[in-house]
């Protein structure tokens, strides 16, 4: 609030008009000033023996000044209108524009008599300015004569239609700033939502290559298991080859031992034939539990292949799901 000036709330237009019509109503002078008494509008109604004569002369505009600001400080220190006499003789009056309990400006005005001038009294005041005499008691004497009752009513009225006036427009103001302030973050979350969504798009697309590549590597293992129930069966026949050798052999050394002294070299090829039957067989056994491991790893791979695809799969169902949400959100704010 402390940052908020009188013009921001209420035009120049609409502060000119009102001192207009006060002054046009009550016979009496008036100006709008801001916060640190710096006039805002055109003086309405102001007299010649002001602004014409006193003001005019440096010592008299000094003295003017004086009054003003001693007025203005009275009414920011009371919060309230308050009417003085100024130093050329002549009743002023001081209107705070308040802000809660900040004046954010002011009505100065009056440049009126509460009884008919003392003559004498004005023409040393001309002296003391360094005025003509004659000419500033002819211009006292047109000043409007007011009762000090009405002056102090019309400033108070002043005073309490121009608050009203405020705090209608503060009220107003407010609720503009909230609306702008409402669209931009209006515009904020569009852009977050938007920004979401390529997001998700994005990690939608990262997830499906990472799908597609988890169906390559189901194939590769289903292959594999393949292979290796082949390699396997390979394995199993080579195991019978391996044991019908030993067979073999084992015959062919008893028929080698029957035919004694002749059937020596022959029972050596036999027994060759049988110890290299049991190392074919050794290593098809071998090669066989092999097999048999990486066929169960195999297949425990494929089903945590399966799992994961069907993780994927839900990741991306909730993540449309949650697209979609977004873009019902962003059709509402739009």
């Amino acid at each position: 609030m402390a940052d908020i000036k009188l013009t921001d709330l209420i035009s120049v237009r609409v502060l000119q008009d009102i001192q207009d019509g006060f002054a046009a109503l009550t016979g009496m002078a008036a100006l709008t000033t801001d916060e640190n008494g710096t006039a805002v509008t055109q003086g309405s109604n102001f007299t010649e023996f002001c602004m014409d004569l006193t003001r005019t002369c440096p010592e008299g505009c000094r003295r003017c000044e004086k009054c003003d600001k001693e007025g203005g400080e009275k009414t920011r220190y009371t919060k309230r209108a308050t009417t003085y006499e100024c130093h050329a003789g002549l009743v002023d009056f001081a209107a705070p524009i308040m802000l809660g309990d900040t004046m954010i400006g002011s009505f100065i005005g009056g440049q009126v008599l509460t009884e008919e001038p003392d003559l004498d009294k004005f023409r040393r005041i001309a002296r003391e300015l360094g005025i003509n005499e004659d000419r500033y008691v002819n211009a006292v004497q047109k000043v409007k004569i007011v009762d000090k009752e009405r002056i102090d009513a019309a400033a108070d009225f002043l005073f309490k239609i121009a608050n009203l006036l405020s705090q209608s427009a503060y009220d107003s103001y407010l609720a503009k700033q909230n609306n702008v302030n409402l669209s931009n973050n209006s515009l904020i979350m569009h852009n977050k939502i938007i920004a979401a969504e390529k997001d998700i798009a994005a990690t939608v697309g990262r997830i499906n290559e990472l799908s597609n590549a988890f169906d390559n590597l189901e194939k590769i293992a289903t292959n594999s298991a393949n292979e290796v129930k082949r390699t396997n069966d390979t394995v199993k026949q080579i195991q019978d080859i391996a044991m019908n050798t030993k067979i073999l052999g084992f015959n062919a050394s008893i028929e080698a031992s029957r035919a004694k002294e002749a059937g020596k070299g022959f029972g050596v090829i036999a027994q060759e034939v049988r110890t290299l039957a049991e190392t074919s067989k050794a290593s098809a056994d071998s090669i066989q539990k092999t097999m048999v491991v990486i066929g169960t790893q195999s297949k425990d791979m494929n089903n945590h292949i399966k799992e994961t695809r069907e993780i994927i799969t839900q990741c991306i169902d909730d993540l449309n799901k949650f697209s979609a949400l977004l873009a019902e959100i962003k059709g509402s704010d739009e």
